[in-house]
Protein backbone atom coordinates (compact mmCIF):
# COMPACT_ATOMS: atom_id res chain seq x y z
CA UNK A 1 0.00 0.00 0.00
CA UNK A 2 2.62 2.07 1.15
CA UNK A 3 4.53 1.57 -1.87
CA UNK A 4 2.15 2.42 -4.29
CA UNK A 5 1.11 5.66 -2.75
CA UNK A 6 4.84 6.31 -3.09
CA UNK A 7 4.68 5.40 -7.07
CA UNK A 8 1.35 7.46 -7.57
CA UNK A 9 3.22 10.53 -5.59
CA UNK A 10 6.58 10.20 -7.43
CA UNK A 11 4.02 10.43 -10.73
CA UNK A 12 2.22 13.31 -9.83
CA UNK A 13 6.28 15.06 -9.09
CA UNK A 14 6.97 14.03 -12.45
CA UNK A 15 3.88 15.86 -13.95
CA UNK A 16 4.13 18.61 -12.17
CA UNK A 17 7.67 19.18 -13.39
CA UNK A 18 6.74 18.77 -16.41
CA UNK A 19 3.97 21.13 -16.43
CA UNK A 20 6.33 23.85 -14.73
CA UNK A 21 9.20 23.44 -17.33
CA UNK A 22 6.83 23.28 -20.01
CA UNK A 23 5.97 26.67 -18.58
CA UNK A 24 9.58 27.90 -18.32
CA UNK A 25 9.86 27.13 -22.00
CA UNK A 26 6.88 28.63 -23.20
CA UNK A 27 7.78 31.88 -21.04
CA UNK A 28 11.14 32.14 -22.39
CA UNK A 29 10.18 31.74 -25.49
CA UNK A 30 7.48 34.90 -25.34
CA UNK A 31 9.91 37.23 -23.54
CA UNK A 32 11.88 39.52 -26.01
CA UNK A 33 15.21 40.30 -25.77
CA UNK A 34 15.64 36.94 -24.63
CA UNK A 35 19.21 36.79 -24.97
CA UNK A 36 21.62 39.65 -26.59
CA UNK A 37 21.05 42.10 -29.51
CA UNK A 38 23.34 42.20 -32.54
CA UNK A 39 23.77 44.93 -34.44
CA UNK A 40 25.80 44.68 -37.47
CA UNK A 41 27.38 47.34 -38.72
CA UNK A 42 28.52 46.68 -43.03
CA UNK A 43 31.62 49.17 -42.43
CA UNK A 44 34.73 48.94 -40.78
CA UNK A 45 34.91 50.45 -37.35
CA UNK A 46 35.11 54.49 -36.69
CA UNK A 47 32.82 55.87 -39.82
CA UNK A 48 29.79 57.49 -39.42
CA UNK A 49 27.69 53.90 -39.28
CA UNK A 50 29.60 52.62 -36.87
CA UNK A 51 29.42 55.98 -34.29
CA UNK A 52 25.88 56.03 -34.90
CA UNK A 53 25.74 52.39 -34.35
CA UNK A 54 27.54 52.38 -31.11
CA UNK A 55 25.93 55.49 -29.97
CA UNK A 56 22.61 53.60 -30.37
CA UNK A 57 23.42 50.21 -29.05
CA UNK A 58 24.77 51.89 -25.61
CA UNK A 59 21.37 54.02 -25.46
CA UNK A 60 19.29 50.24 -26.46
CA UNK A 61 20.79 48.60 -23.51
CA UNK A 62 19.84 50.93 -20.91
CA UNK A 63 16.51 51.31 -22.56
CA UNK A 64 15.69 47.21 -22.86
CA UNK A 65 17.93 46.13 -19.69
CA UNK A 66 19.74 43.59 -21.95
CA UNK A 67 23.51 43.78 -23.34
CA UNK A 68 23.66 45.17 -27.07
CA UNK A 69 26.65 44.64 -28.98
CA UNK A 70 27.77 45.79 -32.39
CA UNK A 71 29.34 43.80 -34.80
CA UNK A 72 31.23 45.49 -37.62
CA UNK A 73 30.96 42.53 -40.90
CA UNK A 74 32.79 45.09 -43.70
CA UNK A 75 33.08 43.97 -47.76
CA UNK A 76 31.37 43.80 -50.94
CA UNK A 77 30.23 47.46 -50.50
CA UNK A 78 27.95 46.71 -47.08
CA UNK A 79 26.62 43.87 -48.81
CA UNK A 80 28.43 41.07 -47.12
CA UNK A 81 26.97 42.57 -43.48
CA UNK A 82 23.52 43.57 -45.10
CA UNK A 83 23.27 40.19 -46.52
CA UNK A 84 24.10 38.30 -43.53
CA UNK A 85 21.31 39.92 -41.62
CA UNK A 86 18.78 39.58 -44.31
CA UNK A 87 19.25 35.73 -43.75
CA UNK A 88 19.25 35.92 -40.24
CA UNK A 89 16.37 34.32 -37.83
CA UNK A 90 13.55 37.06 -37.60
CA UNK A 91 13.11 36.96 -33.90
CA UNK A 92 14.99 40.63 -33.18
CA UNK A 93 18.16 39.77 -31.84
CA UNK A 94 19.66 40.20 -34.94
CA UNK A 95 19.86 43.74 -36.40
CA UNK A 96 21.54 46.25 -38.92
CA UNK A 97 22.54 50.04 -39.03
CA UNK A 98 22.96 51.75 -42.26
CA UNK A 99 22.64 54.18 -44.56
CA UNK A 100 22.24 55.16 -48.39
CA UNK A 101 24.33 52.78 -49.00
CA UNK A 102 22.01 50.29 -48.12
CA UNK A 103 19.58 50.99 -50.56
CA UNK A 104 21.97 51.77 -53.32
CA UNK A 105 24.91 48.45 -53.11
CA UNK A 106 22.64 45.72 -54.60
CA UNK A 107 22.13 48.61 -57.57
CA UNK A 108 25.87 48.54 -58.07
CA UNK A 109 27.26 45.20 -56.85
CA UNK A 110 25.64 42.27 -59.15
CA UNK A 111 26.70 39.50 -56.29
CA UNK A 112 24.48 41.36 -53.59
CA UNK A 113 22.23 38.31 -51.73
CA UNK A 114 19.27 40.64 -50.84
CA UNK A 115 16.70 42.76 -51.56
CA UNK A 116 17.15 46.30 -49.76
CA UNK A 117 13.52 46.78 -49.35
CA UNK A 118 11.75 43.19 -49.23
CA UNK A 119 14.17 41.34 -47.60
CA UNK A 120 14.05 43.78 -44.37
CA UNK A 121 11.33 45.44 -41.67
CA UNK A 122 12.64 49.41 -41.57
CA UNK A 123 12.63 50.40 -38.18
CA UNK A 124 13.48 53.73 -37.21
CA UNK A 125 15.39 56.65 -38.47
CA UNK A 126 17.25 58.54 -36.25
CA UNK A 127 19.89 61.01 -37.90
CA UNK A 128 20.94 62.67 -41.21
CA UNK A 129 24.31 64.28 -42.15
CA UNK A 130 23.98 66.61 -45.00
CA UNK A 131 27.19 66.91 -47.53
CA UNK A 132 29.07 69.90 -47.93
CA UNK A 133 30.54 70.97 -51.47
CA UNK A 134 34.20 71.45 -50.35
CA UNK A 135 37.34 72.67 -52.69
CA UNK A 136 40.96 72.87 -52.81
CA UNK A 137 42.48 76.13 -51.41
CA UNK A 138 43.09 77.06 -55.13
CA UNK A 139 39.47 77.29 -56.56
CA UNK A 140 38.69 79.12 -53.01
CA UNK A 141 37.91 81.94 -54.23
CA UNK A 142 35.83 81.08 -56.98
CA UNK A 143 31.88 81.14 -56.15
CA UNK A 144 29.76 78.47 -56.95
CA UNK A 145 28.95 80.09 -60.23
CA UNK A 146 32.30 80.54 -61.45
CA UNK A 147 33.24 77.30 -60.50
CA UNK A 148 30.26 75.91 -62.52
CA UNK A 149 31.15 78.31 -65.77
CA UNK A 150 34.52 77.28 -65.18
CA UNK A 151 33.87 73.16 -65.08
CA UNK A 152 31.82 73.68 -68.42
CA UNK A 153 34.84 75.64 -70.43
CA UNK A 154 37.60 73.03 -69.42
CA UNK A 155 37.88 70.22 -71.61
CA UNK A 156 39.15 67.96 -69.03
CA UNK A 157 36.79 69.16 -66.29
CA UNK A 158 37.65 69.03 -62.19
CA UNK A 159 38.69 66.20 -60.42
CA UNK A 160 36.50 65.42 -57.89
CA UNK A 161 36.84 62.16 -54.71
CA UNK A 162 34.32 60.41 -53.28
CA UNK A 163 34.81 57.81 -50.51
CA UNK A 164 34.11 55.22 -53.05
CA UNK A 165 31.26 54.06 -55.52
CA UNK A 166 27.56 54.21 -54.27
CA UNK A 167 28.55 56.44 -50.98
CA UNK A 168 26.78 59.58 -50.29
CA UNK A 169 29.39 61.95 -51.77
CA UNK A 170 29.60 59.85 -55.14
CA UNK A 171 25.99 60.65 -55.67
CA UNK A 172 25.89 63.85 -54.20
CA UNK A 173 28.71 64.58 -57.21
CA UNK A 174 26.44 63.35 -59.86
CA UNK A 175 23.73 64.56 -58.79
CA UNK A 176 25.04 68.32 -58.56
CA UNK A 177 26.56 67.57 -62.42
CA UNK A 178 23.08 66.78 -63.52
CA UNK A 179 21.64 69.67 -62.17
CA UNK A 180 24.14 71.93 -63.49
CA UNK A 181 25.37 70.40 -66.76
CA UNK A 182 28.79 69.69 -65.83
CA UNK A 183 30.95 66.98 -65.89
CA UNK A 184 34.03 66.21 -63.34
CA UNK A 185 36.03 63.21 -63.47
CA UNK A 186 35.35 60.24 -60.23
CA UNK A 187 38.46 59.51 -58.49
CA UNK A 188 37.39 57.30 -56.19
CA UNK A 189 39.15 56.30 -52.82
CA UNK A 190 38.65 53.59 -50.04
CA UNK A 191 36.86 55.71 -47.43
CA UNK A 192 36.07 58.89 -46.59
CA UNK A 193 39.50 59.64 -44.83
CA UNK A 194 41.91 58.99 -47.79
CA UNK A 195 39.41 61.27 -49.94
CA UNK A 196 40.11 64.12 -47.54
CA UNK A 197 43.69 63.55 -47.85
CA UNK A 198 43.69 63.53 -51.46
CA UNK A 199 41.74 66.48 -51.40
CA UNK A 200 44.15 68.47 -49.01
CA UNK A 201 47.22 67.31 -51.05
CA UNK A 202 45.63 68.78 -54.22
CA UNK A 203 45.30 65.46 -55.78
CA UNK A 204 41.65 66.61 -56.56
CA UNK A 205 39.74 69.57 -56.64
CA UNK A 206 36.73 69.05 -54.87
CA UNK A 207 34.44 66.61 -53.21
CA UNK A 208 31.25 66.38 -51.07
CA UNK A 209 31.94 65.86 -47.98
CA UNK A 210 29.66 64.87 -44.71
CA UNK A 211 29.32 67.49 -42.33
CA UNK A 212 30.87 65.96 -39.33
CA UNK A 213 33.81 65.46 -41.48
CA UNK A 214 34.32 69.09 -42.81
CA UNK A 215 35.60 70.93 -39.74
CA UNK A 216 38.80 69.09 -39.60
CA UNK A 217 39.39 69.67 -43.32
CA UNK A 218 38.70 73.64 -42.97
CA UNK A 219 41.19 74.12 -40.27
CA UNK A 220 44.29 72.63 -42.32
CA UNK A 221 43.18 75.88 -44.40
CA UNK A 222 43.72 73.77 -47.40
CA UNK A 223 40.14 73.53 -47.95
CA UNK A 224 37.05 76.12 -48.51
CA UNK A 225 33.67 75.09 -48.17
CA UNK A 226 31.36 76.14 -50.92
CA UNK A 227 27.97 75.28 -50.82
CA UNK A 228 25.78 72.95 -48.54
CA UNK A 229 23.92 70.19 -50.32
CA UNK A 230 21.11 70.50 -47.85
CA UNK A 231 17.80 71.81 -47.43
CA UNK A 232 19.06 75.24 -44.54
CA UNK A 233 22.12 75.90 -43.87
CA UNK A 234 24.07 74.13 -41.15
CA UNK A 235 24.79 75.67 -37.29
CA UNK A 236 28.49 75.17 -37.83
CA UNK A 237 29.15 76.85 -41.07
CA UNK A 238 26.36 79.63 -40.79
CA UNK A 239 28.07 81.57 -43.68
CA UNK A 240 27.88 79.21 -46.56
CA UNK A 241 24.89 79.01 -48.43
CA UNK A 242 22.21 76.13 -49.70
CA UNK A 243 22.84 75.06 -53.39
CA UNK A 244 19.15 76.10 -53.34
CA UNK A 245 20.49 79.75 -52.46
CA UNK A 246 22.61 79.48 -54.89
CA UNK A 247 20.45 78.87 -57.57
CA UNK A 248 20.98 75.13 -58.26
CA UNK A 249 17.30 73.51 -57.04
CA UNK A 250 16.55 70.06 -56.58
CA UNK A 251 20.20 69.22 -55.57
CA UNK A 252 20.06 67.85 -52.30
CA UNK A 253 21.77 64.83 -50.71
CA UNK A 254 22.23 64.09 -47.30
CA UNK A 255 23.60 60.21 -45.61
CA UNK A 256 20.53 58.94 -42.81
CA UNK A 257 21.02 56.51 -40.54
CA UNK A 258 18.32 54.16 -39.66
CA UNK A 259 17.71 50.27 -37.78
CA UNK A 260 16.53 47.38 -39.90
CA UNK A 261 15.47 44.05 -38.39
CA UNK A 262 14.72 41.16 -41.14
CA UNK A 263 11.82 41.29 -42.88
CA UNK A 264 9.39 38.78 -41.47
CA UNK A 265 10.04 39.77 -37.51
CA UNK A 266 7.06 39.69 -35.16
CA UNK A 267 4.88 43.52 -35.47
CA UNK A 268 5.06 43.54 -31.31
CA UNK A 269 8.87 43.07 -31.75
CA UNK A 270 9.22 45.61 -34.13
CA UNK A 271 7.54 48.30 -32.59
CA UNK A 272 9.13 47.67 -29.39
CA UNK A 273 12.76 47.92 -31.11
CA UNK A 274 11.77 51.13 -32.82
CA UNK A 275 10.08 52.50 -29.83
CA UNK A 276 13.72 51.96 -27.61
CA UNK A 277 15.53 53.21 -30.43
CA UNK A 278 13.70 56.54 -30.73
CA UNK A 279 13.79 56.56 -27.57
CA UNK A 280 17.41 56.66 -27.18
CA UNK A 281 17.92 59.60 -30.04
CA UNK A 282 15.35 62.28 -27.96
CA UNK A 283 17.52 62.33 -25.14
CA UNK A 284 18.90 65.81 -24.94
CA UNK A 285 22.76 65.02 -23.84
CA UNK A 286 23.25 62.68 -26.72
CA UNK A 287 21.38 65.49 -29.09
CA UNK A 288 23.98 67.53 -28.04
CA UNK A 289 26.74 64.91 -28.91
CA UNK A 290 25.40 64.70 -32.52
CA UNK A 291 25.65 67.95 -32.90
CA UNK A 292 29.05 67.99 -32.42
CA UNK A 293 29.38 65.39 -35.10
CA UNK A 294 27.52 67.10 -37.71
CA UNK A 295 24.67 65.53 -37.68
CA UNK A 296 21.30 66.69 -37.69
CA UNK A 297 18.74 64.43 -35.32
CA UNK A 298 16.37 63.18 -37.36
CA UNK A 299 14.11 60.60 -35.56
CA UNK A 300 11.37 58.49 -37.55
CA UNK A 301 9.33 55.83 -36.54
CA UNK A 302 8.36 52.51 -37.96
CA UNK A 303 5.80 53.85 -40.86
CA UNK A 304 7.43 57.10 -41.56
CA UNK A 305 10.63 55.59 -42.00
CA UNK A 306 9.05 52.46 -44.15
CA UNK A 307 7.37 55.32 -46.69
CA UNK A 308 10.97 56.92 -46.73
CA UNK A 309 13.04 53.93 -47.53
CA UNK A 310 10.47 52.73 -50.35
CA UNK A 311 10.46 56.44 -51.72
CA UNK A 312 14.30 56.67 -51.54
CA UNK A 313 14.92 53.83 -53.30
CA UNK A 314 12.88 54.62 -55.97
CA UNK A 315 14.83 58.11 -55.95
CA UNK A 316 18.36 56.68 -55.76
CA UNK A 317 17.25 54.07 -58.79
CA UNK A 318 16.30 56.93 -60.94
CA UNK A 319 20.02 58.76 -60.08
CA UNK A 320 21.85 56.02 -60.76
CA UNK A 321 19.99 55.05 -63.70
CA UNK A 322 19.72 58.46 -65.66
CA UNK A 323 23.57 58.96 -64.69
CA UNK A 324 24.81 55.73 -65.97
CA UNK A 325 26.64 54.95 -62.50
CA UNK A 326 28.61 52.12 -62.26
CA UNK A 327 30.59 50.24 -60.17
CA UNK A 328 34.34 49.43 -62.08
CA UNK A 329 34.82 46.49 -59.27
CA UNK A 330 32.10 44.41 -61.64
Amino acid sequence: MIDRQRRRWLRYSLVLLGLASSARAQTTRGRFPARDIQIVVPAEPGGGIDIMARLLAKGMAAVMAQPVVVINRSGGGGTLGAGSVARAEPDGHTLLVNGVGHLVAPMLYADASFDPVKDFTPLARFGVAPNVLVVHESLKDLTLAQLIRDARSRTAGFAYASAGYGNTSHLAAELFMSRTDTRWLHVPYRGTGPAVRALLAGEVQLMFLPAGSVATALATGRAHALAVAHRQRLPQLPGIHTLAEHGVHDADFSQWYGLFAPAGVAAAIADQLADAATQVFRDSALLHQLGSLGIEPAVLGRIDFTRLVASESQRLASIISKENIRNSVN
